[in-house]
C-alpha cells in the first residue's frame, strides 16, 4: 500500500502538527486507511463473520475520528474506494493470494486453540469490502456527513478535490496513511493521526522550496517527483530489482528527466528490467496525473487533468487502464453509495437503525448533529441526502485513555469521546416497565420537624409538660418549704429556671422521633413519681435505651433529672 520507504525517505520534511490547524476548513479523508485500521480490533469476528456486538469496532473507530474533526470545527469530506483499476488487478491478486493464505493459518491457529497467534494472522488477513463500508456509509447519510465513493481510487479523488481549492468546493488537506499522496501531487498530506488529532503533516510546498533539507528537491517538480515514487515502485508498477526509493532518487536527481532516466537505468539493469517496462512506466504516470474520477457538477466521470495529444499517441489511445468510462447514472449511484462498485448491485437501502446489528458510536449518548463551521465562500462538492435526526446508539463505546488530562483542551477531547450530557429527545428518553415504590416514611432515626407532628400528639405533649411542671415545683416546695418561704428571692429565681426549662422543652419536641412518641402515647397512668420522671427524661434530654434509664434514686427520681439538680443546688444552699 503505497510506495514502500517512501514516509522514512521524505522524513526531514514531515512536522508534526495538531488538526485543529485546520479549523474552519474542509479536510478530506480516505476512508478505507481508517475502516483498515479499525478493523485491526475486530478482525477475527469479521473474516469469521460472527454476531457479535465487537465486529462493528471499525465503525466505532471512524466515527470517533469523525466527531474529533467536527470538534474542532473541521468539516470532514469522507471518500471512499470504488471500483479495481485494470493496471493494479496483479498487486491486488498478489493481496488477495496473501490474505487468503492468512486466513487458513489463522484457521489452522484457531483449531489448535492458540488464539493469540490466530489473533495477528486474521489481522493479515482482513479484507475491507465494499458492503463492509457501506455500513459506515448508512450512518454517514444519516447525520449528513459529507461523503463520495470514487469511481475507482479514492486516492485519485482526494487529489481531485485538493487541486480545486477550498473556495471552489476542495479540501485543504487529506488525512490517509497511503503514501501515494505524495505521487498523486496532494498539496498538504496529514499522516498517522492518532484518537486525540496528533499527526504528521507534509506540505508539497515545503519540498520544492526548502533549501536545508536533505535530499534536496528544488530542482524537481510535480511529475520528477511522481516519476521518483513510480521508479521505486508502486501498486500500478513493481519496480525494477535492485531499485529502492534512494536509488530513484538519484536517477531522476542526476538527469532531472524522466526518458533519460529510464535510459540510464535500461543500461545498468538491462537483463533484469521487463521489455515493455517504459510503456507500463508511461501508464503509472498516466494514473498518477489523469485517473478517473467523478466530477459533481457535471455528474459524470472526468480524468484528473486532460490528456494531452502526445499521450494518448504513445499509449495508442488505449486508456481503459485509467478505468473504464461508465454512463452517467452508474457514476452518480456509485458516487452516493447506493451501487457495489465491484459487483454493480445495489446495496439495501435501509437505515442503520433497521439493521439487525446496531452500529456503535458512543457511550450510551446520540450522535451530535454536525456543526456548521465558518468556511467562507466554501460550498459542499457533493450533494448527500441523508436523515437529519439523532437516533440512539447502543453502549460499546471504547473507554479513553487514562490519564489524558494535562490540559483543557485534552479535557474537552476526552469530553467529546464520552460526553457528559448530550441532549435527549423524546424517543431517547427511557421508559421504565415498572411502578416506583415509594419508600415508607418509618425512619426512627429520622428527625421529625413540629409541623409534621400530629396536632393532638402535640397538644398531649404539652399538657404533659405542663403537668410535669406543676408537678416538680409541688414536690420541690414541700421538700423546702421553710427554706422557700425564709428567702423568697430564690424562689423567684426557682420560678425562671422552671419558665425557662418549659420552653426548653418546647424546642427540644422537634428531636422527639417517631418511636419515642409512640412510647409516650402508650404509657399508662402511674405514680405521681412515675409520671414525673418519665416526663423529665422526654424534656431533657433524647431517650436511650440502655440500664442508664433503669437507674434511679433511692427516692424515686432518676439521677440526670432536673429535679435532682435543683435538690443539689439547694442543698448547697441550706449548708451555706
Amino acid at each position: 500500500m503505497g510506495i514502500k520507504d517512501l514516509l522514512r525517505f521524505m522524513k526531514p520534511y514531515i512536522e508534526p502538527i495538531h488538526i485543529k490547524k485546520y479549523a474552519g476548513e474542509r479536510v478530506g479523508i480516505d476512508a478505507y486507511s481508517w475502516l483498515h485500521r479499525g478493523a485491526y480490533s475486530c478482525s477475527m469476528e469479521i473474516c469469521l463473520n460472527s454476531n457479535s456486538d465487537k465486529k462493528w469496532r471499525y465503525i466505532d473507530y471512524c466515527m470517533h475520528r469523525i466527531n474529533l474533526l467536527r470538534h474542532y470545527k473541521i468539516v470532514p469530506v469522507v471518500v471512499f474506494d470504488g471500483g479495481n483499476l485494470p493496471c493494479k488487478a496483479v498487486t491486488q491478486q498478489e493481496r488477495h493470494r496473501k490474505k487468503e493464505k492468512n486466513r487458513e493459518l489463522a484457521m489452522e491457529k484457531l483449531k489448535e486453540g492458540n488464539i493469540n497467534a490466530a489473533s495477528e494472522l486474521f489481522q493479515r488477513a482482513v479484507n475491507i469490502t465494499p458492503s463492509i463500508a457501506n455500513q459506515l456509509i448508512k450512518l454517514l447519510r444519516e447525520h449528513n456527513i459529507e461523503f463520495v465513493v470514487a469511481p475507482y481510487e479514492a486516492d485519485a479523488q482526494l487529489a481531485y478535490l485538493s487541486s480545486l481549492g477550498t473556495q471552489n468546493g476542495g479540501i485543504a488537506a487529506v488525512i490517509t496513511e497511503d503514501s501515494d499522496m505524495i505521487a498523486y501531487g496532494c498539496k498538504a498530506t496529514i499522516f498517522k493521526m492518532d484518537r486525540y488529532g496528533n499527526g504528521e503533516e507534509m506540505m508539497l510546498d515545503k519540498i520544492f522550496n526548502s533549501a536545508s533539507c536533505t535530499p534536496s528537491f528544488r530542482d524537481f517538480d510535480k511529475e520528477l517527483l511522481t516519476g521518483m515514487c513510480v521508479l521505486a515502485g508502486c501498486d500500478f508498477l513493481p519496480s525494477v530489482p535492485g531499485i529502492g526509493i534512494a536509488r530513484a532518487y538519484a536517477l531522476v536527481s542526476k538527469h532531472r528527466n524522466l526518458e533519460h532516466a529510464l535510459s540510464a537505468l535500461k543500461l545498468q539493469k538491462k537483463e533484469k528490467m521487463p521489455e515493455d517496462y517504459f510503456k507500463l512506466f508511461r501508464q503509472a504516470m498516466a494514473v498518477f496525473q489523469h485517473a478517473q474520477i467523478y466530477d459533481a457538477e457535471t455528474r459524470k466521470l472526468i480524468p484528473m487533468k486532460p490528456l494531452p495529444l502526445e499521450l494518448l499517441q504513445a499509449l495508442d489511445e488505449e486508456i481503459d487502464f485509467l478505468g473504464p468510462d461508465m454512463p452517467p447514472s452508474i457514476a452518480v449511484s456509485i458516487a452516493e453509495g447506493r451501487l457495489n462498485p465491484v459487483t454493480m448491485e445495489a446495496f439495501s437501502y435501509f437505515s442503520s437503525e433497521e439493521c439487525s446489528q446496531d452500529l456503535i458510536i458512543k457511550n450510551n449518548e446520540t450522535l451530535p448533529r454536525t456543526e456548521k463551521a465558518e468556511v467562507s465562500g466554501k460550498e459542499s462538492c457533493f450533494m448527500v441526502v441523508g436523515k437529519d435526526r439523532e437516533r440512539h446508539i447502543p453502549d460499546k463505546r471504547i473507554k479513553p485513555v487514562a490519564g489524558y488530562k494535562n490540559s483543557k483542551e485534552e479535557f474537552a477531547l476526552e469530553k467529546l469521546i464520552t460526553p457528559s450530557s448530550v441532549p435527549r429527545t423524546n424517543e431517547d428518553k427511557p421508559v421504565l416497565g415498572y411502578k416506583s415504590i415509594k419508600t415508607p416514611d418509618n425512619n426512627p432515626f429520622k428527625r421529625r420537624k413540629v409541623d409534621e407532628l400530629p396536632l393532638d400528639l402535640a397538644q398531649r405533649v404539652d399538657e404533659e409538660v405542663s403537668v410535669v411542671s406543676e408537678d416538680e415545683c409541688a414536690l420541690l416546695s414541700c421538700a423546702t418549704s421553710d427554706n422557700l418561704i425564709s428567702k423568697s428571692s430564690n424562689k423567684r429565681k426557682l420560678n425562671e429556671a422552671l419558665t425557662g426549662q418549659k420552653d426548653n422543652a418546647t424546642e427540644h419536641i422537634s428531636g422527639v422521633t417517631q418511636e419515642e412518641d409512640s412510647v409516650l402515647l402508650e404509657l399508662p397512668p402511674e405514680s405521681q413519681k412515675s409520671i414525673t420522671a418519665k416526663a423529665s427524661s422526654v424534656i431533657g434530654r433524647k431517650r436511650v435505651v440502655g440500664k442508664e434509664n433503669k437507674v434511679k434514686s433511692s427516692s424515686g427520681i432518676p439521677k440526670n433529672s432536673i429535679l435532682n439538680f435543683f435538690s443539689k443546688v439547694l442543698s448547697c444552699k441550706f449548708l451555706s
